[in-house]
């Protein structure tokens, strides 16, 4: 009876391991598919726009009945808005042109990605000063994203910028598609005054990212 027991363990450790390692097989098929999907491909960049936001300021400003010191803060809150959006989607682009060599990158403004994905792509890509580019060259291979947002992580979402799929699905956790891009843990509409910047340079998180690819 002991020995039809052994037998049985050992039958059950050999059909485990087997099956763990075509697991992990199969697991590493999928990460390097992955990986050269992403290298052969491009890599667009979402820089953002904050239209929505700016567009409920500016109708509140235009109201008659907001009073004059709302309007003040309003107009303040507004223009630092525009202040750090510009810089940082000036600084980003600057960073991934100088530094970025992983796939092919390309820019455009969040607002213009249901254009983009319908194939309208008449002034959807952006040039290194941020305006529209007159001759688009098709995309090369699979296309990626790159943009604000938060991580799916329950009980632990994380704000930064993210690496997506095409469907704007974050790529699994052992990719680098998670990087943390503010300075500190406030919230970009939280600062309504001042010239505080809450980014990071856009430099050091292109690097990590850069470093954290060729480790894959």
């Amino acid at each position: 009876m002991s020995r039809f027991i052994a037998s049985i363990g050992l039958l059950t450790a050999i059909f485990i391991s087997l099956f763990t390692t075509e697991m992990n097989a199969q697991k590493r098929i999928f990460r390097n598919s992955l990986v050269q999907d992403f290298r052969s491909g491009t890599l667009i960049i979402r820089l953002k726009t904050y239209e929505n936001k700016l567009n409920s300021i500016e109708s509140t400003i235009d109201r008659a009945d907001t009073s004059p010191n709302s309007r003040n803060r309003l107009t303040e809150k507004r223009d630092l808005i525009i202040t750090n959006r510009d810089r940082y989607n000036q600084d980003l682009v600057s960073a991934f042109n100088k530094l970025y060599t992983f796939s092919e990158v390309r820019f455009m403004f969040d607002k213009d990605i249901k254009r983009f994905q319908a194939g309208d792509l008449a002034g959807v890509f952006l040039g290194p000063d941020l305006l529209p580019l007159t001759e688009i060259e098709p995309i090369r291979g699979s296309y990626y994203f790159l943009g604000e947002g938060n991580t799916q992580i329950p009980g632990n979402s994380r704000e930064g910028l993210l690496v997506m799929d095409k469907n704007g699905d974050q790529l699994p956790s052992w990719f680098p598609s998670y990087l943390r891009a503010k300075s500190n843990g406030k919230s970009f509409f939280a600062m309504f005054g001042g010239d505080r910047y809450p980014y990071m340079p856009a430099e050091k998180v292109v690097k990590k990212f850069m470093k954290k690819l060729r480790e894959l």
